[in-house]
């Protein structure tokens, strides 16, 4: 599940920038911006701010909310063999940051993070790649 670089392409990537980061009281996050882009080539600025935790950007399109991924209660993982497409950038060390392009198709996706308890801390977001419908 590692990024793949981009092939040769037409138009310019869109620019997205990804924060992982860290809260309070074990309430974790992921800042996506923006929060939709048009179809195509994608550069993904991820940045893990923690200081202390590994982190990592995975997504799919995923027509549910991002709530709703499979999730395994005794992992405290998003059931990654179940969420089909899955991509993204795995094993930031902490105040790492990293740069990946993929090549994405209209439609809804979910952003999170997977490490054990992160997804249920608060680490996922909607993605839409395309209209919003």
């Amino acid at each position: 599940m590692l990024a793949a670089p981009l092939g040769a392409a037409a138009s310019e990537p869109a620019k997205v920038v990804v924060k992982l980061v860290d809260g309070g009281n074990g309430h974790m996050s992921l800042v996506i911006s923006p929060k939709q882009i048009p179809p195509g080539p994608v550069e993904f600025t991820i940045e893990n701010q923690s200081g202390t935790i590994k982190h990592e950007f995975l997504f799919a399109r995923w027509q549910k909310p991002d709530g709703a991924l499979p999730y395994d209660e005794k992992t405290q993982q998003v059931q990654e063999d179940a969420v089909k497409g899955l991509e993204g950038v795995e094993d930031l060390r902490p105040h790492e940051s990293v740069t990946a392009q993929f090549t994405l198709s209209k439609g809804r996706y979910v952003v999170f993070c997977n490490e054990p308890g992160h997804y249920r801390s608060g680490m996922h977001a909607d993605f839409i790649v395309g209209s919003a419908r």
